[in-house]
């Protein structure tokens, strides 16, 4: 979470993160969701001005008004959520791929892999033109931000 919220800043964004789960703030006390439970506490108290919340599903992630009146108590009320934070791979993956088949037209950048010691950067088989040319725009900036850390000239 603390790493896409560097990510979105980036990229010129202040973030608003929903942390993914099949069930909504602490409804289900076993599991999966028990973990992105403690996950949200611990960003929340470790990062107060962060907006962050869940775990919630992600109909109530990406609907203001159903989670506002369901949930007045969010971090998140009255806000557009515009970052995803899916519980593990299997479920980013698969909602990654749900978007891209809802609308073939709609130009994803990605994916980003984050949290390794350096950027690695990869498509998939059937990747666009376009793809490969925005996944390289994502590889070149991270190769100056690494230079820059650095000090190299």
């Amino acid at each position: 979470a603390k790493l896409s919220d560097k990510t979105v800043r980036f990229f010129n964004h202040t973030p608003v993160i929903s942390m993914l789960s099949y069930s909504n703030f602490g409804a289900d006390t076993a599991g999966s969701p028990v973990k992105v439970h403690e996950a949200v506490a611990h960003m929340q108290e470790e990062y107060p001005e962060l907006a962050i919340d869940g775990e919630m599903q992600v109909n109530f992630a990406m609907n203001r008004e159903l989670r506002d009146t369901k949930y007045p108590f969010t971090r998140l009320k009255g806000k557009d959520v515009n970052t995803l934070i899916f519980p593990n791979l299997s479920s980013a993956n698969a909602g990654y791929k749900l978007l891209q088949a809802m609308d073939p037209d709609t130009e994803f950048i990605g994916p980003i892999q984050m949290g390794l010691n350096k950027p690695i950067h990869f498509t998939d088989f059937e990747s666009s033109v376009r793809d490969i040319v925005n996944i390289t725009a994502v590889a070149v900036i991270d190769a100056i931000v690494d230079k820059k850390k650095r000090g190299d000239k």
